[in-house]
């Protein structure tokens, strides 16, 4: 198109009063009459919150630094700026114009920058004075209350080559990150011989001349314009800088230069914008003060930087994109129960099923680990292989395999090989191993007792393993319902995998399971082709009775993968499981291997290994015990059995069997464990579990949290393993009130 009309008037005028080329004058004529004829053109200079003259440290010596910070409250984004001037003219004057409105249009801190200049500092000075300039900005950006995580560079025209520049440096010298780079009309080629540089030959603009002019002075020798530092359309690879936005000027012997950089940019898979000004000339982004053009091109650039340079919104997550486990009750379970715990430190808690804090000592720790350190060192191991051993990775399942299999056998009558014991990180990898391994696709379903520890239907939900509740009877599971279940996931094309269950008094239940129904579900195992996951955390904790055989001793089928912890016999900070997975594995080739080794594939991608430092404690406190936790823990079990006596007792006193009709409480009275189950006239929920804790100062577990697909509105699980005799009477009596307080409500709402 035309000269803009504009650019005509200006043309005239300049004509009129007979203005020389900058190129035909002296160095010291031509930057006076530069910065006249830009702040004549540049308009009357805005206002900015602040400006700041100082200084930072250059390669050569200190550079002037001119800050402007806009109104308002930061931390800001910070674009550094260079002057345009062809390397030779030009100063944090020439740019202040520009400066000032970029501060106020972005909403930006603005660092101007005063490199050295051409002929006194040829390239690469400018170029390097920049670079620090730019990592000055970055360091002390706080100071004038810049965020240094938004990171912009721009200039016009040399400004805009010495941003480009910049920007290549930083992206290949490991920063500052920079956000975005501003390039107005840049130089990007030395010696460009394109159409835009042969067709701009007016003498009263920026024209062949005035390039050849710039460049001569910048550059002691000419072969020095190949250089990417001076040429960056001549870099070898593009990739990896920051979005750009480039503008050019119709009218501009460096028009097809800095469209080619763009399109370099965007082949290079840069975000680039590019925008043509029609009918204008080179310095136009200048002119704001005569030229509408200008100011479109400032407001644009400032629109681009608020866009880069805008603090990114923290990400939000859509509850319906994330996996349906979450969504899930059985997950929230724990959560909430450990949430109401600890916003209610004084309610005395039947909710957890936790070991009694007083078998516990510190010093028992630093004992452990010298006894299986002593133990290393015995069995040849130098110093170090024993740090090795202990700081890092070890095997992938597990180093103190050998001493569980020996207490297995010693307290449990589990005679199996120490290679199908596998060490994890707590039961619950355990449960997560054998199911992602057991269970192959979609049609294989989980069998679960029900009432159901919600630790195995949680793993299996965050796994997408389907699971079907095994009504328990009034001794627990029986195996005629097991069959039952089992023979309608037959029908419905779907194969029955593996059946877990706690034998020995079970979470939430604690029900036992005598020891026929042992042998019958091993039998029913057989004929339904299952695997059975048999927990036993609560064994030793017998309250009356002899303690029965694990299902795993009687397993001669090896039906039986078993899963086990020491958090309930040692100390659950330790957060030592393991699992005994002694199962042949045919192999595609006809090999065999044992199950604990494909096991191993799985836990390696996961938790890789268990803590070798827990295990060192483990494994010395096994190794203090000659591996017979059984007999070690002959106290705990004194304990845990006085306090579910003390609990039923206290039951009984309060609830009296000749006052149901007026109570309407009954529980249950199991063999051992840390459980109870009460029945009671109320539903009870977590809201019904809140207003307990916060009006009476009692904690229990709705039972309604193990049922999947509802049931246990009435009841509530009571635990009293960690809990003192006093804090049990006292606790049955603020539950006890709770209760009438709820039936009273209930009365008067039926009633009312």
């Amino acid at each position: 198109m035309p000269l803009d009309p504009q650019v005509q008037a200006m043309r005239a005028a300049k004509a009129a009063a007979a203005v020389r080329p900058l190129y035909t004058l002296g160095i010291d004529e031509a930057r006076a009459a530069d910065l006249a004829a830009i702040q004549s053109e540049a308009g009357r200079p805005e206002p900015v919150g602040a400006v700041t003259d100082t200084e930072l440290p250059g390669p050569d010596g200190p550079l002037p630094v001119r800050v402007y910070r806009p109104e308002g409250e930061g931390p800001f984004p910070v674009l550094v700026y260079f002057f345009g001037g062809g390397w030779t003219l030009g100063s944090i004057d020439t740019s202040d114009a520009i400066c000032r409105a970029l501060t106020n249009a972005a909403g930006c801190v603005t660092v101007s920058v005063g490199y050295r200049l051409a002929p006194e500092h040829p390239f690469p000075a400018a170029v390097f004075d920049c670079l620090a300039a730019l990592r000055w900005a970055a360091e002390q950006a706080p100071r004038f209350d810049g965020d240094p995580a938004r990171l912009a560079v721009g200039g016009d025209s040399a400004g805009g080559n010495l941003a480009a520049v910049v920007s290549l440096l930083a992206r290949d010298q490991d920063g500052p990150a920079i956000t975005a780079q501003l390039l107005v009309y840049p130089n990007t080629d030395h010696a460009s011989a394109t159409a835009s540089m042969a067709e701009n030959d007016d003498p009263l603009f920026f024209n062949q001349l005035s390039v050849d002019w710039y460049w001569k002075h910048y550059l002691a020798d000419q072969a020095d314009g190949a250089d990417p530092l001076a040429s960056p359309l001549r870099a070898g690879d593009h990739s990896g800088l920051p979005p750009a936005l480039v503008i050019t000027a119709e009218y501009d012997p460096l028009r097809d230069e800095g469209e080619a950089y763009a399109a370099k940019l965007a082949a290079a898979g840069v975000e680039v914008e590019l925008t043509r000004y029609d009918g204008v000339v080179h310095g136009f982004f200048a002119m704001s003060g005569v030229l509408a053009a200008g100011r479109t091109a400032m407001g644009q650039a400032a629109g681009f930087l608020r866009r880069k340079l805008a603090p990114q919104a923290p990400v939000l997550l859509r509850q319906a994109e994330l996996h349906g486990s979450l969504s899930d009750p059985v997950l929230d379970a724990m959560n909430f129960l450990n949430e109401v715990t600890g916003r209610f430190p004084e309610a005395v808690s039947f909710a957890p099923g936790r070991p009694y804090e007083g078998f516990f000592e510190v010093e028992q720790i630093e004992s452990y680990l010298r006894s299986y350190l002593d133990r290393l060192a015995a069995d040849g191991l130098d110093r170090d292989q024993v740090r090795t051993r202990l700081f890092q990775y070890g095997r992938t399942n597990g180093q103190i395999h050998e001493l569980i299999a020996r207490t297995l056998a010693n307290d449990e009558g589990i005679e199996v090989p120490a290679e199908s014991v596998v060490v994890t990180v707590g039961c619950q990898e355990a449960m997560l191993l054998a199911l992602r391994a057991l269970c192959a696709g979609p049609d294989d379903v989980l069998l679960v007792s029900s009432p159901a520890y919600v630790g195995i239907t949680g793993a299996a939900r965050v796994l997408d393993i389907e699971v079907a509740p095994v009504p328990e009877g009034p001794d627990g599971l029986e195996p005629a319902a097991v069959a039952a279940v089992a023979r309608q996931l037959r029908a419905a094309g779907k194969r029955p995998r593996a059946l877990y269950l706690v034998p020995d008094f079970a979470n939430p239940s604690g029900s036992t399971l005598p020891l026929e129904v042992r042998h019958q579900l091993l039998a029913l195992a057989g004929e339904q082709d299952l695997l059975v996951l048999e927990d036993n955390p609560y064994g030793f904790f017998v309250r009356e009775g002899s303690p029965l055989p694990t299902m795993k001793s009687l397993d001669t089928a090896r039906r039986v993968v078993y899963l086990g912890s020491f958090a309930k016999t040692a100390f659950p900070g330790a957060r030592l499981g393991y699992l005994v997975a002694d199962q042949e594995v045919l192999t595609a080739d006809g090999g065999r291997t044992l199950l604990a080794d494909q096991l191993s594939k799985i836990k390696s991608m996961t938790t890789v290994n268990t803590s070798a430092v827990s295990q060192a404690v483990i494994g010395g406190m096994l190794i203090e015990l000659d591996c017979r936790l059984r007999e070690a823990n002959e106290q705990a079990i004194k304990h845990y059995r006085n306090a579910l006596e003390t609990l039923l007792a206290e039951l009984e006193r309060t609830f009296p069997a000749d006052r149901h009709a007026e109570h309407g409480v009954r529980w249950n009275r199991p063999r051992g464990g840390f459980f109870v189950v009460v029945d009671v006239p109320v539903a009870v929920d977590h809201a019904a579990l809140e207003r307990s804790a916060r009006e009476f100062g009692v904690l229990f577990t709705p039972m309604g949290d193990f049922y999947l697909h509802g049931g246990g509105s009435h009841q509530l699980r009571l635990s009293c393993s960690y809990l003192t005799d006093d804090q049990i009477i006292d606790g049955v009596g603020r539950l006890a009130a709770f209760l009438a307080a709820e039936r009273a409500e209930d009365g008067g709402r039926t009633h009312g």
